[in-house]
C-alpha cells in the first residue's frame, strides 16, 4: 500500500510556531476570526511585582511552574539593597518568628535544618536566600529599585509604571500588563508621633532600622511600646544594660507557645520542661531524622499546622476554648512575674480577650520586666528632650539611648501611589477604609493583585500558606487574562459589599470587636474588622480558585470567543501526537486539551 498523501500537522505541514507576542491594542473595525492563533494561545504576559520578600519569591518559583514557559516577564522590583523583605530590614536583639520554624517555610519547601523550634531572624534570612538560590529567583530582581507610582492605561491595558533608583534617585519609566503588589503589611515603619522626639541627644533609633555601631553595655535605655517587638528586644537589653526603662502604652497578652503539641509528644517527650521557656534548639540527632525520613518530617509538620488551625474556636468571644485561654495565659503570666509588682499586673494583664489583638508569645519578657534593673513606666509621654524622657506626671527620666519600638504604620493603603484609568488613587477610593475583595482585588483597579491584604488571614495562624495561596490565585487570573486576550478583568464593587457584609455580622461575635486598638481595625478601637471571618485553612478553601462571576471582564477584541482562533490546538502547533489525543484512554480519568 502507498503513503498516504493527505497532508498531516504532526510532520509539521502547516504547523504554526510557539512564538508569543505581547497582545495589541483593540484593532479598530469589525471582528475578525485571528488566523494566526490557535485555540487560548498565549498573549506574552508582562508582570512587574512590588517587594522580593516571601510574596516576591514565591510569585517567582509559581509563575515558572503555572504558566507557558516563554510566555511570560518578571520583575521583581525591590527597594532595599538585598532581597528578604521583613527578615531583611528587621535586625534588631531577639528578632524570631513568633510561629514554629518548621511550618515557616514554603509549604512545599522544608527544611529540616533549623536550629530552634522558633527560628532567628537571620535563619528565617538565610532559608529565603537559599530558597532564591535553588530556584534562580536572583535574576528576576531589580534591587535598590522603589516603586513610586502605577498608572493604569485603560486604552492601552498596562500599568505604566515610576521606579526610583535608591541609591542615585533618579526616576525611570517601565510598565505591565499586571502588577502585584508583594510588599506585605508591616513594611513601611514610621517614627511614633511623640513632641520632640528628634531632640533626643543621644543615640535614637527604630526597632526596624536598628543601628548595630550603638553599644549598650552598661548603659540606660528607653525603650517604648508593649508589642510584639519589644517583647523580644526587652529581655536581650536587660542582660546588658544598667538599667532599661520600658514605656507602656497599652496592655498585651503574653502567651505561652502556639503549635507545641508535635514537640512535646515527639521530642521532649514528657520530659521536665521549664514553663517559661517556649524556645527548644533541635539537636543533631534531630536533625538528621527530619532530613533523613522525610515522611516523619512531614508529619511533624502537619501535626504543627493542625494544631495551629485548630485554635480558631478561641477568637469566638465567650467560648469555652477562649475562656480557658484567658485563664490559662493570666495563671502563666502571674506565674512568670512572680509575687508582688501588682501594679505592673493590673497594668499589663489586658481587660479584653486573648486575641482581640495579636497575641505575643515571647521568652523572658515578663521575666525580664521585673528584675531589678528594669523600670516599667505606665504614664504617657508627654515629651522627649535631649536628654530622655518626660512623662505625663511631669517627671523627666533620663537616658543614654532611646528604642523605639513602635511597629509600622500598617499598609492597609499601598506605600506607593496606584492610579487607576479614572485618575483616581486608592488613597481617594478607600477614603472610608479599605475596599479589598479576599485580601486581593481592588475594584477599579484591574489587574492589580495584592498578596495578603486587608481582609485576609493576619492573626489566626501561619501567613506562608496564605502568602502561597493567593499567589496562586493570581497567577490563575493571569493565566485566564493571557489565554482569553483579555485586556482588564476588576472585581465587582457588589462582590466586596457583600463579602464585607459577612465580614460584619461574622465578627459581632469575635473578640476582634472588643475595646481594644489594634491593626486589625485599621489602629482603631471601633472599625470594621479587616479578617478573614474563618481560620486559615478555610480562607484558603476560599481563595483556593478564583470565583471569575465575581469580576467584569473587557476583552481585548471585539468578541469574547476570540480566543477560539483559527480552528486548531497547541498540539497542531507543537506536533504533539498525544496532544492531539488526550481523551483516548484506556480507563475514565480527567483529561484535558492543551
Amino acid at each position: 500500500m502507498s503513503p498516504s498523501k493527505m497532508p498531516s500537522a504532526v510532520n509539521g505541514v502547516d504547523g504554526i510556531a510557539q512564538e508569543y507576542d505581547y497582545p495589541e491594542t483593540t484593532p479598530e473595525g469589525p471582528y475578525q476570526v485571528l488566523r494566526e492563533s490557535y485555540h487560548s494561545k498565549p498573549d506574552k504576559l508582562r508582570v512587574a511585582c512590588v517587594g522580593a520578600g516571601a510574596s516576591g519569591l514565591c510569585l517567582a518559583y509559581k509563575m515558572e511552574r503555572m504558566l507557558v514557559p516563554g510566555s511570560w516577564e518578571l520583575t521583581l522590583f525591590e527597594k532595599n539593597p538585598q532581597f528578604g523583605g521583613t527578615w531583611y530590614e528587621n535586625t534588631y536583639p531577639g528578632v524570631a518568628c513568633d510561629i514554629p520554624s518548621h511550618d515557616y517555610n514554603f509549604t512545599f519547601d522544608p527544611n529540616p535544618d533549623w536550629t530552634q523550634f522558633f527560628a532567628a531572624g537571620a535563619e528565617i534570612q538565610k532559608y529565603f536566600e537559599g530558597f532564591a538560590d535553588r530556584y534562580g529567583s536572583r535574576k528576576y530582581m531589580k534591587l535598590n529599585s522603589k516603586i513610586v507610582e502605577g498608572r493604569w492605561d485603560e486604552e492601552e491595558g498596562i500599568w505604566n509604571l515610576t521606579v526610583e533608583d535608591q541609591k542615585t534617585k533618579e526616576k525611570w519609566n517601565d510598565w505591565a500588563h499586571v502588577f502585584v503588589n508583594g510588599t506585605g503589611i508591616l513594611n513601611n515603619w514610621k517614627w511614633p508621633e511623640i513632641e520632640g522626639l528628634h531632640d533626643f541627644k543621644g543615640p535614637l533609633m527604630h526597632s526596624a532600622s536598628w543601628d548595630h555601631s550603638v553599644d549598650f553595655d552598661g548603659k540606660t535605655a528607653g525603650v517604648i511600646g508593649t508589642g510584639s517587638t519589644s517583647v523580644q528586644i526587652v529581655p536581650q537589653l536587660q542582660k546588658v544594660c544598667k538599667e532599661v526603662q520600658v514605656y507602656m502604652r497599652s496592655p498585651t497578652w503574653i502567651s505561652p507557645p502556639f503549635g507545641a503539641g508535635a514537640l512535646q509528644s515527639d521530642l521532649q517527650k514528657g520530659s521536665e520542661v521549664d514553663p517559661g521557656q517556649r524556645q527548644y534548639t533541635f539537636s543533631d540527632e534531630e536533625k538528621d531524622r527530619f532530613r533523613s525520613d522525610p515522611e516523619y518530617h512531614l508529619n511533624f509538620r502537619k501535626r504543627i499546622e493542625a494544631e495551629i488551625n485548630g485554635l480558631f474556636g478561641m477568637y469566638q468571644q465567650n467560648s469555652e476554648m477562649n475562656n480557658h485561654f484567658r485563664e490559662v495565659i493570666t495563671a502563666e503570666m502571674h506565674r512568670r512575674m512572680g509575687p508582688g509588682h501588682e501594679k505592673l499586673k493590673s497594668f499589663i494583664i489586658p481587660k479584653w480577650s486573648p486575641g482581640c489583638r495579636r497575641i505575643s508569645p515571647g521568652d523572658g519578657y515578663l521575666e525580664a520586666l521585673v528584675k531589678p534593673n528594669v523600670e516599667t513606666v505606665f504614664g504617657g509621654i508627654k515629651k522627649v528632650t535631649p536628654d530622655g524622657i518626660v512623662t505625663e506626671d511631669g517627671v523627666e527620666h533620663k537616658m543614654d539611648i532611646l528604642v523605639c519600638a513602635t511597629g509600622f504604620q500598617v499598609a492597609f493603603k499601598p506605600a506607593f501611589k496606584v492610579i487607576n484609568g479614572s485618575g483616581k488613587t486608592i488613597d481617594e477610593d478607600w477614603a472610608n477604609g479599605p475596599n479589598l475583595y479576599m485580601g486581593v482585588s481592588a475594584p477599579r483597579f484591574p489587574n492589580y493583585y495584592t498578596i495578603v491584604g486587608p481582609g485576609a488571614t493576619w492573626s489566626n495562624g501561619t501567613l506562608l500558606p496564605s502568602i502561597e495561596t493567593t499567589i496562586e490565585y493570581s497567577i490563575k487570573m493571569m493565566k485566564k487574562i493571557q489565554h482569553e486576550h483579555i485586556k482588564s478583568i476588576a472585581v465587582q464593587q457588589e462582590a466586596l459589599d457583600e463579602i464585607y457584609a459577612h465580614f460584619d455580622e461574622f465578627h459581632k461575635t469575635t473578640v476582634w470587636k472588643e475595646e481594644c486598638r489594634s491593626w486589625f481595625k485599621d489602629g482603631k478601637v471601633k472599625n470594621r474588622i479587616y479578617l478573614w471571618p474563618g481560620s486559615t485553612i478555610h480562607f484558603l478553601k476560599s481563595i483556593k480558585d478564583p470565583r471569575f462571576e465575581d469580576y467584569d471582564i473587557k476583552y481585548r477584541y471585539k468578541n469574547r470567543f476570540a480566543f477560539l482562533g483559527n480552528g486548531d490546538v497547541k498540539a497542531t502547533a507543537s506536533r504533539d501526537v498525544l496532544g492531539l489525543s488526550p481523551y483516548i484512554r484506556s480507563s475514565d480519568h480527567e483529561w484535558n486539551v492543551e
